[in-house]
């Protein structure tokens, strides 16, 4: 296996941070560049969820966002709304690095003094947040 260079560490250490100012500040639009296709919609139906109780018509939107653009488009700009009104400060720490092949790293660090990791994965050297990334594969 191969280090992970300082270019690499800077790239996802960067895209940590802006994955967390998006949430603060509501930018669905900027997470959805940041994270794989699967992995954003799976934060959009988490962030969704608490919502899909109390309106049952968002429900549906909301299980229909990984299919249909428009109710996608509808569900961002409830859960953009919501983010915005609660403006939530997070402290984040760097910890550690971990490559999990030429592909994959995971990005260990502290979320308001909380351990966390996140799993970033590679395609033609650009580099996702990737929920599945930390998945073994068969």
């Amino acid at each position: 296996m191969q280090t992970i260079t300082t270019q690499t560490k800077e790239k996802l250490s960067q895209s940590l941070y802006s994955y967390y100012d998006a949430l603060r500040e509501g930018e669905l639009k900027s997470l959805s560049s940041l994270m794989t296709k699967t992995s954003y919609i799976t934060l959009i139906k988490a962030l969704g969820f608490k919502q899909s109780f109390k309106d049952s018509e968002f429900k549906q939107l909301l299980k229909k966002s990984g299919e249909d653009k428009s109710s996608l488009k509808v569900v961002e700009a409830v859960l953009s709304s919501d983010l915005r009104a609660k403006v939530k400060q997070y402290e984040i720490t760097l910890v550690s690095f971990e490559e999990k092949g030429s592909q994959r790293i995971t990005v260990h660090y502290t979320e308001d003094r909380h351990a966390k990791k996140v799993y970033f994965s590679s395609t033609s050297g650009d580099w996702q947040i990737d929920y599945n990334a930390g998945r073994r594969t068969t």
